[in-house]
């Protein structure tokens, strides 16, 4: 494998015409969006994927992605390292009405008019959309929060109303 950046913006047609085949290994770093809420950008992604016609004539591009990723353990609030291996299986279509001919549960993305997507950004939508929801450590202590007491405020001192009436019920009572 090669290390490399992957293109930005294809010519999905000719890519997959040639059967293109990516395989790389790139610097962790240069996926911006996927370490928004990582500890450290350290580590490498390995990309392998191939572009290419199915039976029908549509463009797919299909592989895997492997990396390490450390987040923020939600119970402990130490790093956790993620790993993440990705299959990608993600039709390029035309239009939205292509997709009528792809099964339910296909993945499928709009390719511009002019036929170009934006590689790079597809294959890390794909790593992000594999993050988990709630990075934890497998077996951690949860981060000790002490319970703080909060101080009541003292309510200001105000006359009781019914003094008032104590004192006319006084003034009239028939012994």
């Amino acid at each position: 494998m090669s290390v490399g950046t992957l293109p930005q913006f294809i010519d999905v047609q000719k890519w997959a015409d040639r059967e293109a085949v990516i395989e790389q290994i790139h610097p962790l770093r240069v996926y911006a969006r996927l370490l928004e809420g990582a500890v450290d950008d350290e580590g490498e992604v390995t990309v392998n994927v191939r572009l290419h016609r199915d039976q029908q004539g549509l463009f797919v591009v299909e592989g895997r992605m492997a990396t390490t990723v450390k987040l923020t353990c939600q119970r402990c609030l130490e790093p956790v390292s993620t790993d993440l291996d990705v299959g990608v299986h993600l039709w390029l279509l035309r239009s939205e009405e292509q997709a009528d001919r792809l099964p339910d549960d296909a993945d499928f993305l709009v390719i511009d008019e002019n036929g170009c997507l934006d590689l790079a950004a597809a294959l890390e939508d794909e790593l992000i959309l594999a993050l988990p929801l709630v990075p934890a450590h497998e077996e951690c202590e949860a981060f000790p929060v002490e319970p703080v007491e909060e101080a009541e405020p003292e309510a200001p001192a105000r006359p009781n109303p019914f003094l008032v009436l104590a004192s006319l019920k006084g003034g009239t009572e028939k012994e």
